[in-house]
């Protein structure tokens, strides 16, 4: 994957949207670009993420982002799908199940954040990633 160290260039429909990501700590993908505007160094588990996006994404990604910011449903769906796959990619190196939970607990805080419009619970968030990602 491409890294631009950028606002994406759907900036302006992702705030219109409703959702309220933060460009200092939040990276982006469309198609096989993940946009970077703090141009901080990205984590090989958040990179996981982003592939992720990038695979369900497909042919057309603006489609993609098109029925991710105006379908609530299909956005948790997605975002859930990812963050599994973070998590899991974070399972791997670290095997302390109190250490586990924290880390499952931080991107459930994510998920149900402003920053994807606020439209889960961090408990369901929690579950819907633990479920996803069977661990």
């Amino acid at each position: 994957m491409k890294i631009l160290n950028q606002l994406p260039p759907n900036w302006e429909q992702i705030l219109n949207s409703g959702m309220r990501p933060d460009p200092r700590n939040t990276v982006f993908t469309l198609g096989d670009t993940i946009y970077n505007p703090s141009g901080q160094e990205i984590p090989d588990h958040l990179i996981e993420h982003e592939k992720t996006h990038s695979l369900q994404q497909g042919n057309d990604p603006n489609a993609w982002w098109g029925r991710y910011l105006q379908d609530i449903y299909f956005r948790t769906d997605q975002e859930v799908e990812a963050y599994a796959k973070q998590y899991q990619t974070l399972c791997k190196a670290i095997k302390d199940r109190n250490a586990r939970y924290k880390l499952l607990y931080q991107l459930a805080e994510s998920l149900a954040s402003v920053r994807y419009g606020a439209v889960i619970t961090r408990t369901d968030a929690m579950k819907f990633i633990k479920d996803k990602s069977k661990i």
